[in-house]
């Protein structure tokens, strides 16, 4: 609210000009004050098909920066700083899943779209093959991108009998190596970083155990080198043990596997405890190997083609009559074919 206070009343004005409107105010003193203030739109006028498409897309997005935010202020590339590169990460999801959305109407997408229920306080990860870096980096520093839903076959403990792994590899040479020569074989350098991020659910008996909530997470693992290891000293188990740090917003498991040939870190699911499931994952890595900051592209992928139905369940004709107020009307109409 502007206001500006004269004496007389001959220079104001009442009323409303476009959406502002004009009051005057008489003071204490005799005086007069000029008060003006914006009128609200009319939210109602502005609800249009493709404008409550655009919003429904833009809360996708706005979920997926609630658990990834610091993996997209690091992961683009092109831009100049951790600003730049965390608008970049949200504009180019935001994209893909509005092209999603127009081509795949009726289904088929590579997408989970919501109903207005899922926004607001009752915001939910929603899966899709969400982009997590964008680069020209050609290399990854881990041997592989694992899965796997036996990880009794890779460590031999009662304690993972029914749970889920997924997450990265490291080998170990045959030969004896160097933390350096280790590095050096794997395109990296004490200045690297690697990125693991993957999608999951569970059940939150705990809190309520008459009332179980449906909870889903991106949850993100980010490594790099500990600089307090010796470059020279000899590659070992127990030295790979302590080669990384980590920072997360999980748990990280990390393990040798049998044979101490193979390293891993990542996420183990408890799929008996909590009917939690690891659904997509994927993986990048940040060079400075040849003295400039570059990074490998990456997207969310399903860790199993089983979970094509699951994970991307709801197209945007099932749900988008809620997002025009008429939640009954399923499947609603392609509002991009007029």
């Amino acid at each position: 609210m502007a206001s500006g206070r004269v004496g007389g009343t001959r220079s104001k004005i009442r009323g409303q000009v476009g959406n502002v409107v004009y009051q005057v105010k008489r003071n204490d003193d005799g005086t007069y004050t000029q008060i003006s203030y914006g009128k609200a739109e009319d939210v109602t006028a502005t609800i249009t098909p493709r404008l409550q498409a655009q919003r429904m897309c833009t809360s996708m997005v706005e979920a997926l920066m609630r658990d990834l935010k610091e993996v997209g202020r690091i992961s683009m590339q092109s831009a100049a700083n951790k600003s730049k590169s965390l608008n970049a990460f949200s504009s180019y999801n935001l994209q893909l899943v509005a092209r999603d959305c127009k081509a795949y109407w009726y289904g088929g997408g590579k997408f989970h779209y919501p109903p207005t229920t899922f926004i607001g306080d009752n915001y939910e990860a929603l899966g899709g093959a969400w982009m997590l870096s964008s680069g020209t980096w050609p290399y990854n520093g881990f041997d592989e991108l694992k899965y796997t839903n036996e990880p009794t076959r890779l460590f031999p403990y009662a304690q993972y009998f029914g749970c889920e792994f997924a997450g990265l590899r490291f080998r170990l040479s045959s030969q004896p190596e160097t933390v350096a020569e280790f590095l050096k074989r794997h395109y990296m350098t004490v200045l690297d970083t690697i990125v693991f991020a993957a999608f999951h659910d569970w059940t939150d008996d705990e809190s309520d155990p008459d009332d179980p909530k449906y909870m889903t997470q991106h949850t993100y693992i980010m490594a790099t080198i500990n600089p307090a290891i010796d470059m020279s000293a000899q590659m070992s188990p127990e030295l790979m043990a302590s080669l990384f740090m980590f920072k997360s917003n999980w748990d990280v498991f990390t393990r040798m596997a049998e044979g101490n040939r193979d390293f891993y870190f990542g996420l183990m699911i408890d799929t008996n405890h909590f009917e939690s499931r690891l659904l997509s994952y994927g993986a990048f890595t940040i060079s400075y190997l040849e003295g400039k900051k570059k990074i490998s592209s990456s997207t969310l992928q399903l860790v199993s083609d089983n979970w094509t139905g699951y994970v991307y369940n709801y197209a945007p004709t099932d749900v988008f009559g809620s997002w025009m107020g008429t939640p009954r009307v399923k499947p609603y109409p392609n509002i991009f074919d007029t």
